[in-house]
C-alpha cells in the first residue's frame, strides 16, 4: 500500500477495486465455510447422540444376554469375549438403507420412462432435445444409485460374514447360547431381507437403464427422420389431382424424384450401421445349419434312393429363400429398399425351383406378376406431385388390382404356386383403394406408401406359402431319411409333428408379414412402442403384479415343459409313430420322477419369468393346500401311489399283469395313472391308488417267460404215446416255447369216446400264450385230421 503514490491513478483505483474484490470472495468462502461447518457439527452432534442411545441400548440388551449365558460359557474369559465379539456386530446401519424410498424413487423414474413413447415424429424438435437430456440424467441417476447399492450391499456381506465367524467360533446354537443365537438370528433375517430388497431393486434398475437406451435410439431415429423430411416436406405440397402439376416429365425430374424419395431420412446407412452384429451372426449361423440338415438329409436319400436328386442349385436357393425371409427378425426397422429388392430375389428363386412344376398358365401369370412389380415399384419411385405420374401410379393400382382378380379366379386349388386366398384379396383390395384415394386427395406420399405396401405384399404372400411349403417339404424328407436309417425323429408322429411346425409357421409368416407391412406404410415406430407399452405395463390382479409379456413368457414355459415331460420317455428310450419301442427296461420306471422334475422346473421358471416372489407364491401354495385337503384327496392318493410304485417296484414297464377282470402289458406307469396294454389293443388307464391297494398279480416280475396250460381230448382209438410225441413235436415247432425248460402232457380223464390230455410248457413271455396254443392247435388238427381221429380243444357237443 506504500507504494500507491508511485502509480498512477487509474491504477491505483483499479488495483484498490481487485483488492476489494479478493477480500469479499475470502469472507463469502468464509462465511460459506463456517455455516457448513456449524451444519456438520450440529449433524454429527445429533448422529452421536444417536449412535449413543443405539450403543447404550444395544449394549445393556447384549449385557443381558451375555449375562443369562454366562451360565453356560463357563468360565470368565470366555464370557467376556463373547460379549466384546457381540457388541461389534452393530445393525444400525440397516436403518439408513431406506429400500421403500428407492422403490419408490425406481417406480417414479418407470413412470416418466413410460412417458416417453409419446415421442414420435410429430413432436416438436425441442421437446426432442429435452427428452433426450432428461433421458441421459435418469440414466446416470440410475446408476448413481446402482453404486449406492453395491456399497450397502458389501456391507451386508461384510455383517452376514462377521455373524457367522461369530456362530462357528463360539457354536451357537438353540441349544447353546439360546440370547445370543436368538439375537444373531434375528440379524441374520434382517440382512437377507435387506439383500433381497437390494437385488430386487437392482434389476428393476437395470432393466430401466435398458428400456432408456432403447428410448435414446428411438427419438434419435426420430430425430434424424425429423431432420432429414423437413426439406421435402417444406416442398412438397398436399393438393388434389385436378390441381396437380402439369410440368413436362423430363429425365433431370424423374432422377430428382428418385432422391427425394430415397435419399430423405438415409434409412439404408442406419439399417448397416445400427442392426446389431448378434442378430446378423445369428441369422448367418441359421443359415448354414439349414443348409448342413438339408444336404444332409439328401445326401443320405440319394444313397438310399437314386431317384432323390442332390441339386446344388435348389440347395443354394433354398438356403438363400431361408435367408432373405427371415431378414425382417434382424432389424425391425427394415428399409422398404430392401424389402422389395429381398421379395423379388425371393420371387425369382421360387420361379426357378418350381419351374417343372408350374403348369404354362401359372408360369405366365408368375412372369406378368414379376415384371408388373417391377414396373410398380419403379413407377412409385418416381412418383411426385406431378399430374401424369400420378396418373400412371391410380393405373398401376387399378392395373393390380385386376391382374389378383384375374389370379384367384384361375387358380384355385390352394396348393398350386400361385394360389391368392381370400383374406389376402381382401387385405389387397383395401390397400389398393386407399392408395388411389390418398393419391387423389393429394397426399401422394402415402398414397406411394400403400401402393408399395400393396406390390410387396403381394408378392410376399407367395414367398411365405412357399417358405413354409420348403420347410414342411425338408420336415418329410427328414422323416423320410429316418425310416431309412432308424434315426431319431422316427420316434415322433410324421402327421402330428407337421401338423405343430404348420402352426409355428403360421405364426412366423403372420409375424414377418406384419413386420413388413409396418415398415412398408411407415408405422413400425408406433407399433413397437405400443406393443412395448401393452406387453410392458404393469397389471395387478390383488397384490398380484405382473405385465402380459412375462404372462405369454410364462405360459410358453408351461406349454414346453408340457410337452416334453409327456414325451420324454419316447424321446430317451425311442419308439416308432408316436408310439414306445417293445424294447423295456428297469430305468423307465423312474420316468414318472422325470416327468415330475420337469413339471416343477417348468412350473417355477414360469413363475419366475412372472416376476411373483417367493412369498406370493407361499401364500398360493397355503390356498391350494386348504383344497388339496378337502377336495382333492383321491388325486393326492394316486400321486403319491405313484411314487411308492416307482420305488417299489410291484411290477415293471412292459412286465404282464393282471388286476380283477384286467391283463395285460404295462405300458406307462404315470405320475398319477398307469396304462395297461391288454390282448386285443385296447389301452387301460388305472389311477395308481387301484394298482398300490388292489390285488396285482405279475406274470413277469422275476423272469419274462411263463407257464402256460392246456386241455386236448383225442379220440381213444389213436395210440397214446404216439399222440403225446405229435403233441411234443407241436410244441416244439412253436416259436414260443422254450425248450430247455421242463413241460408236460398228462392224462386228465378218459371217457367212452375221448382221453383228456393236460398240456403245458412254457413260453418266452407271458403275453405269447395265446399265440403259443394257437401254434400248437393248428399242427395237431392238421395231423389228427389225417390219420381220420377226431380231436378236440373243448368239450364236444353231446348228440
Amino acid at each position: 500500500m506504500a507504494f500507491d503514490y508511485l502509480l498512477p491513478g487509474k491504477k491505483v483505483n483499479k488495483i484498490r477495486s481487485m483488492k476489494l474484490g479478493i477480500v469479499k470472495r475470502f469472507i463469502f468462502v468464509l462465511s460459506l465455510l463456517t455455516f457448513q461447518l456449524h451444519g456438520f457439527a450440529q449433524d454429527s452432534v445429533q448422529v452421536r447422540k444417536n449412535q449413543i442411545g443405539d450403543r447404550t441400548a444395544s449394549h445393556s440388551s447384549l449385557s443381558r444376554r451375555s449375562n443369562v449365558d454366562s451360565t453356560r460359557v463357563g468360565n470368565d474369559s470366555l464370557r467376556n469375549e463373547l460379549r466384546n465379539d457381540l457388541r461389534k456386530v452393530n445393525l444400525n446401519f440397516l436403518s439408513n438403507i431406506r429400500t421403500a424410498s428407492m422403490a419408490e424413487l425406481i417406480a417414479q423414474l418407470n413412470e416418466k420412462s413410460n412417458g416417453y413413447l409419446t415421442t414420435n415424429a410429430g413432436s416438436a424438435k425441442d421437446s426432442i432435445a429435452l427428452i433426450k437430456n432428461s433421458i441421459h440424467e435418469e440414466i446416470s441417476q440410475l446408476k448413481s444409485i446402482k453404486g449406492s447399492i453395491s456399497n450397502y450391499s458389501n456391507s451386508l456381506n461384510v455383517t452376514a460374514d462377521q455373524i457367522k465367524t461369530l456362530i462357528n467360533r463360539y457354536d451357537i446354537s438353540a441349544n447353546n447360547h439360546s440370547r445370543a443365537y436368538q439375537y444373531l438370528d434375528n440379524a441374520q433375517l434382517k440382512l437377507a431381507a435387506k439383500q433381497d430388497s437390494l437385488e430386487a431393486i437392482n434389476r428393476t434398475i437395470d432393466e430401466l437403464i435398458a428400456k432408456n437406451q432403447r428410448h435414446l435410439i428411438r427419438i434419435e431415429t426420430v430425430h434424424e427422420m425429423k431432420s432429414g423430411n423437413k426439406k421435402a416436406d417444406s416442398v412438397t405440397a398436399k393438393s388434389s389431382i385436378w390441381k396437380a402439376n402439369t410440368a413436362v416429365i423430363s429425365k433431370d425430374v424423374i432422377l430428382n424424384n428418385i432422391r427425394s424419395n430415397y435419399s430423405n431420412n438415409k434409412s439404408i446407412d442406419k439399417y448397416v450401421n445400427r442392426t446389431d452384429w448378434a442378430s446378423r451372426i445369428l441369422l448367418i449361423v441359421l443359415g448354414l445349419g439349414y443348409c448342413y440338415w438339408i444336404v444332409r438329409v439328401s445326401y443320405i436319400l440319394r444313397q438310399n434312393d437314386p431317384e432323390h436328386k442332390l441339386a446344388i442349385d435348389a440347395i443354394v436357393g433354398k438356403t438363400i429363400i431361408f435367408l432373405l425371409t427371415l431378414l425382417p427378425f434382424v432389424n425391425f426397422f427394415t428399409p422398404s429398399f430392401i424389402l422389395q429388392a429381398s421379395q423379388l430375389v425371393i420371387m425369382l428363386i421360387f420361379m426357378f425351383l418350381l419351374r417343372h412344376r408350374m403348369s404354362g398358365l401359372q408360369r405366365k401369370i408368375a412372369i406378368i406378376l414379376v415384371v408388373f412389380y417391377i414396373l410398380d415399384v419403379f413407377v412409385n419411385m418416381i412418383v411426385s406431385d406431378d399430374l401424369f405420374l400420378r396418373i400412371v401410379c391410380i393405373a398401376f393400382n387399378l392395373i393390380a388390382l385386376g391382374l389378383v382378380s384375374y389370379t384367384k379366379r384361375r387358380i384355385k386349388n390352394a396348393d398350386s404356386p400361385g394360389y391368392i386366398s381370400n383374406f389376402i384379396y381382401v387385405i389387397f383390395a383395401i390397400l389398393n383403394v386407399t392408395a388411389i384415394t390418398l393419391n387423389i386427395i393429394g397426399h401422394v406420399e402415402h398414397s406411394r406408401s400403400f401402393s408399395i405396401a400393396c406390390a410387396v405384399g403381394l408378392v410376399q404372400s407367395f414367398t411365405l406359402q412357399y417358405f413354409s411349403d420348403m420347410i414342411k417339404a425338408d420336415v418329410r424328407n427328414q422323416f423320410k431319411k429316418d425310416r431309412l436309417t432308424s434315426g431319431f425323429w422316427m420316434r415322433f408322429n410324421e402327421q402330428r409333428t407337421l401338423a405343430i411346425i404348420t402352426e409355428i409357421l403360421r405364426i412366423v409368416c403372420v409375424l414377418l408379414a406384419i413386420i413388413v407391412l409396418a415398415n412398408n406404410l411407415q408405422f413400425i415406430e408406433s407399433l413397437l412402442a405400443l406393443s412395448e407399452t401393452f406387453f410392458g405395463k404393469v397389471r395387478s390382479i390383488g397384490s398380484i403384479s405382473f405385465t402380459l409379456g412375462n404372462l405369454g413368457v410364462a405360459v410358453l414355459l408351461l406349454l414346453v415343459a408340457n410337452w416334453f415331460q409327456k414325451n420324454i420317455s419316447l424321446i430317451v428310450l425311442g419308439g416308432e409313430d408316436g408310439q414306445l419301442s417293445q424294447v423295456y427296461n428297469q430305468k423307465m420306471t423312474l420316468f414318472p420322477l422325470f416327468r415330475l422334475a420337469i413339471i416343477l422346473i417348468g412350473f417355477f421358471m414360469a413363475i419366475s419369468a412372472l416376476g411373483m416372489s417367493l412369498d406370493k407364491l407361499t401364500v398360493v401354495i397355503g390356498a391350494l393346500s386348504v383344497g388339496i385337503g378337502l377336495g382333492m384327496q383321491n388325486i393326492i392318493n394316486n400321486f403319491v401311489s405313484g411314487i411308492i410304485l416307482v420305488f417299489d417296484k410291484p411290477f415293471r414297464v412292459g412286465d404282464q399283469i393282471e388286476l380283477a377282470d384286467k391283463k395285460g402289458r404295462v405300458k406307462e406307469i404315470g405320475i398319477r395313472a398307469s396304462v395297461l396294454k391288454t390282448g386285443d389293443g385296447a389301452d387301460v388307464i388305472i389311477p395308481n391308488g387301484d394298482l398300490l391297494s388292489g390285488r396285482v398279480v405279475n406274470w413277469t416280475l422275476s423272469q419274462e417267460y411263463s407257464k402256460t396250460s392246456f386241455v386236448l381230448h383225442i379220440d381213444r382209438k389213436a395210440d397214446l404215446d404216439q399222440a403225446k410225441q405229435w403233441i411234443k413235436d407241436a410244441m416244439e415247432s412253436s416259436d414260443h416255447f422254450i425248450k430247455d425248460r421242463d413241460s408236460g402232457i398228462s392224462i386228465q380223464d378218459i371217457s367212452a369216446e375221448m382221453i383228456y390230455l393236460s398240456v403245458s410248457g412254457w413260453v418266452n413271455f407271458a403275453a405269447n400264450a395265446s399265440a403259443f396254443k394257437n401254434d400248437v392247435l393248428l399242427v395237431l388238427y392238421k395231423k389228427f385230421e389225417a390219420e381220420g381221429l377226431k380231436f378236440y380243444s373243448v368239450i364236444p357237443p353231446k348228440i
